[in-house]
């Protein structure tokens, strides 16, 4: 008859000056490489782009399975990549920025800001980041229609969104702001039935 292993806990106080102990990132592709790979993939996708892509997942009204939303944005060979290889390192990139992104939502909301670039006219530019945010609804359109639907009274939450990100026109930097309440408030509308798909 062979023993049982014994199981040893182990209690650990960590205390205000004891820093937590950070997990070791897993090598990925920096922001240029990242960028400069989507753009080879003919997807006309920049960082900020993908910021508006990956808010839309996280935020939306329901759960898009990550072998779709990974798949279509780097490609299935991508999923299957070898690690070290640069498709692999691009997946690792993505998931980082996308569990960054997440981690805001569920720890600091009132931190979150979309990812912008100053206009070349003064202000900020929000274009790329709302076609992203667009192409991340494409994902599930119908259950998006809640907010996308101009007959839908959640359509008022959207219209920050259409006014300001989408557009080539410069917009002031306090723009930055106004979409972000937009995005938490159309996160807490979604926010039971994006927990109910889920299931």
């Amino acid at each position: 008859m062979t023993k049982r292993p014994k199981l040893v806990v182990e209690t650990r106080t960590v205390q205000a000056e004891t820093p937590i102990p950070q997990l070791p990132s897993k090598p990925r592709l920096t922001d240029a490489e990242l960028e400069a790979f989507l753009l080879a993939r003919r997807l006309t996708m920049t960082l900020m782009a993908l910021d508006g892509y990956l808010t839309a997942i996280l935020i939306g009204p329901k759960f898009i399975d990550p072998r779709l939303w990974l798949g279509r944005l780097l490609g299935e060979a991508a999923l299957m990549a070898d690690a070290d290889t640069r498709e692999h390192l691009a997946l690792q990139a993505v998931v980082h920025h996308h569990n960054r992104l997440s981690t805001t939502f569920v720890d600091q909301p009132s931190f979150y800001r979309p990812m912008v670039k100053p206009h070349r006219d003064g202000g900020i530019d929000l274009l790329d980041w709302g076609l992203g945010f667009i192409s991340g609804i494409e994902l599930a359109p119908r259950p998006w229609k809640k907010v996308t639907d101009p007959r839908q009274p959640g359509r008022a939450l959207f219209e920050p969104i259409l006014t300001l990100a989408i557009g080539s026109r410069a917009v002031p930097l306090k723009a930055a702001e106004e979409v972000a309440k937009a995005i938490l408030d159309i996160r807490q509308l979604f926010q039971e039935q994006r927990r109910k798909s889920m299931r």
